[in-house]
């Protein structure tokens, strides 16, 4: 089970979220063990991130690291203590079950380009002060976009190094929000009440950093 969230945030936390709340509707035994690889693989995109940040823009990784690493761990222990609530009750997915089909592909795929046609939008009609609302149309499906797009604004110095960490997690709650609605329109009833609660653990904590990270 961790192992799937983990594998999942490194390739797409969002279309493993897809798949893995669609199990849980032909298989409700398993809302448990989706909802851990869920908030696994939405703890490992934050290391994803860094790592983007360290290739594209190594002289800023040191100072954009610290408050991504400070809501992976945050994430990190909200996914220990769901992890511990639900050991009990961690259903394996049967050897034949499908990873992914044409329907979620296609469902995901369309959303992106919606997503797409919003952020070329607002980069077009906003100044320097809809930036935030880029970052968070960026981020509903996908945090690659936001990240290499805020480390090359960092890299022409047309923000700051507290503007450019802050569009990354505004971006990162954008997307847990968006995987909270996929569970809650995609899986069972039990999936979506645990992702609901647990993302809005980390949507609780990442706002209190924007607020109060010095």
């Amino acid at each position: 089970t961790v192992a799937s969230g983990l594998l999942g945030g490194f390739i797409s936390s969002t279309a493993a979220s897809i798949t893995f709340s669609r199990m849980t509707r032909d298989a409700p035994r398993l809302a448990s063990a989706a909802s851990l690889m869920i908030l696994v693989a939405s703890t490992v995109v934050f290391a994803r991130v860094v790592g983007e940040i360290a290739a594209v823009a190594r002289d800023h990784l040191w100072e954009l690291a610290p408050p991504l690493l400070a809501m992976m761990a945050g994430m990190a222990v909200i996914a220990a203590v769901l992890r511990m609530r639900v050991s009990q009750d961690l259903g394996v997915p049967a050897p034949d079950d499908p990873p992914s089909d044409l329907r979620s592909a296609v469902i995901f795929g369309a959303l992106y380009a919606l997503v797409l046609v919003c952020v070329a939008f607002a980069r077009r009609h906003f100044d320097s002060s809809g930036m935030y609302l880029v970052a968070a149309i960026s981020g509903l499906t996908d945090m690659d976009a936001i990240t290499l797009s805020t480390t090359q604004l960092l890299k022409q110095q047309r923000i700051d190094i507290e503007t450019g960490w802050r569009m990354i997690i505004i971006g990162a709650l954008s997307n847990l929000v968006f995987k909270g609605a996929i569970a809650a329109t995609m899986g069972n009833r039990q999936l979506s009440r645990h992702v609901g609660v647990y993302l809005g653990l980390g949507i609780i904590g990442g706002a209190c950093m924007i607020a109060f990270w010095p």
